[in-house]
């Protein structure tokens, strides 16, 4: 199973809205796609519609539960819940990193699925640091501004920080440019920078302003099940194709893209 980790020093660029629908794109095609909400805030569980208590969820399984019992059906993936619990552990930070060690070994027998997408807090903490050490590569969503852009080079400074002896760093599978509107000159600047800057990591497929995808996380929902015919799940459509070729590219193990949906497990 391969491990990505969804995540932006800076918030509100849409790694929720990435993370939602990546997970739900993604199982469209045929991958078997557990969404882990990694983020005290838990807004990924919130925008599925989703609820944790305070032992369930992600709090539960960094306290010693099974991952397997964590889990819970919403469409076509899985879903770890997050809380406001995390919290705890952030403070109990001693504790935490041993924690982050046990669910790397509860990912790695979960043989039955083929994506774990991790939705990560912007905050530079223990559940952060833990998720992006724990990815094999890292998702990271970017709005078309000059703050986003300045953030970006800090981001890719900091994951030097939780590096291992055999990866010192973790890679960055690819950037999306989120909000993107062709219109606006900033828009356009900022996307010139980021292609200079990073050209093999850009996705070529830009998700656009749309208000279909403001809208699916009061619903509960993703954007393939709740406005299948808008501009935002064609976008989604697009980069989902894209980072399945690129995630089969960078790792062999990955699975190929079936004829059909399957089932998740």
């Amino acid at each position: 199973m391969i491990t990505l980790a969804c995540g932006n020093l800076k918030g509100g660029v849409g790694k929720t809205t990435c993370a939602v629908n990546l997970g739900a794109g993604l199982a469209r095609l045929g991958w078997r796609v557990v969404l882990v909400d990694a983020d005290p805030q838990a807004h990924l569980t919130a925008s599925l519609g989703l609820a944790a208590a305070a032992d369930e969820g992600l709090a539960g399984v960094l306290a010693g539960r099974p991952l397997l019992g964590a889990m819970r059906p919403k469409g076509d993936v899985a879903v770890v819940p997050g809380s406001v619990s995390l919290v705890d552990w952030e403070t109990a930070s001693s504790g935490a990193g041993s924690a982050w060690a046990v669910l790397e070994t509860e990912i790695a027998a979960l043989s039955a699925y083929d994506v774990l997408l991790l939705d990560c807090s912007p905050h530079w903490g223990v559940h952060t640091r833990g998720a992006m050490a724990l990815a094999d590569a890292i998702i990271l969503p970017m709005t078309p501004d000059f703050l986003a852009l300045q953030s970006l080079a800090w981001f890719c400074g900091a994951l030097r920080e939780i590096g291992r002896p055999e990866r010192p760093t973790t890679p960055v599978l690819g950037i999306v440019m989120n909000r993107f509107s062709p219109r606006k000159r900033l828009h356009r600047e900022v996307l010139s920078a980021v292609r200079g800057h990073f050209p093999e990591l850009l996705f070529s497929t830009r998700i656009r302003e749309n208000v279909s995808l403001a809208e699916a996380p009061s619903h509960g929902r993703d954007i393939f099940a709740y406005a299948p015919q808008s501009a935002g799940a064609r976008d989604f459509a697009a980069l989902c194709r894209e980072l399945a070729g690129r995630i089969r590219e960078r790792f062999p193990q990955a699975p190929s893209l079936p004829g059909q949906r399957r089932t998740t497990p």
